[in-house]
């Protein structure tokens, strides 16, 4: 009787060559079995690598390579050639608000406006940006901080103080408001960087940015005098008051540095 198979219900005829096929031999010793250890690789844990210190000052982002060249780029970009005319100098300082709360800006002085910029140094984009022509400026104030007997956070250190409108007092719902932006002055300081990272120190300098300040605003006056005003600014040195008989938020601002793009490390920027 010829064999049969029975595969998935059907007939398959035998194999014509009764031989068996040839068997082939497998290595399955791994090729690079030499390389690794017999023993098996439990308990295992990787070891941490010390990072590299930290250099002074690293934590302040206008610290980082590029970022203040590409800050002032930014920022010139939208400049109005015809109103401000060209960019004389570039400076990063602290502005001390009417509440005592410190925040960095990108200062530009051009050869017609003082351009105070509010920009996002972790973001690389500016977020306000006030003009003052220099023909307006008719107070500019230098000196240290003077506070009421009661406040908490007392600056050390020298201040400028610009005014446009001297005659003008601030109204009581602006005093009261931290937000308010009609002050008709600004206050600046040094950066806290200024001594930390000597690319950028001779931007953070206080009293080199008051003496231009002062020559550019004299030379605005006499090329192009407002009507009614003494031609010329009134160059002051006093102590220069801030008025916070209290100043709870601001002392935990400033100890904090809330005002600055820096690393915070969990906490974020």
């Amino acid at each position: 009787m010829e064999q049969v198979t029975t595969v998935c219900g059907g007939l398959q005829e035998p194999p014509t060559d009764p031989s068996p096929s040839p068997v082939l031999q497998v290595d399955h010793q791994e090729p690079h079995a030499h390389l690794y250890s017999k023993e098996p690789r439990v308990g295992y844990s990787p070891s941490a690598l010390e990072p590299a210190p930290r250099r002074s000052g690293g934590d302040y982002f206008i610290l980082r390579s590029g970022v203040l060249e590409q800050a002032i780029k930014d920022v010139t970009g939208i400049l109005s050639p015809a109103v401000d005319g060209d960019v004389q100098s570039a400076w990063i300082l602290t502005e001390i608000n009417h509440w005592n709360q410190d925040q960095e800006r990108l200062v530009l002085l051009t050869q017609n406006s003082l351009l105070l910029c509010q920009y996002d140094f972790v973001g690389l984009c500016s977020s306000q940006l006030f003009r003052v022509p220099l023909n307006f400026i008719d107070t500019i104030i230098w000196g240290p901080f003077t506070y009421p007997s009661t406040s908490l956070n007392k600056r050390e250190g020298q201040a400028v103080r610009i005014q446009w409108d001297k005659l003008r007092e601030p109204s009581f719902i602006s005093r009261w408001n931290p937000w308010a932006s009609d002050l008709p002055y600004v206050t600046l300081t040094e950066h806290p960087a200024a001594d930390r990272e000597k690319t950028v120190m001779h931007m953070c300098q206080l009293e080199k940015f008051k003496a231009k300040l002062t020559e550019q605003v004299q030379a605005a006056h006499a090329t192009d005098p407002l009507p009614g005003r003494a031609n010329g600014p009134l160059v002051l040195e006093k102590p220069i008051p801030v008025e916070t008989y209290m100043g709870l938020l601001s002392f935990i601002s400033s100890k904090a540095e809330l005002g600055y793009a820096k690393s915070r490390g969990l906490f974020g920027f």
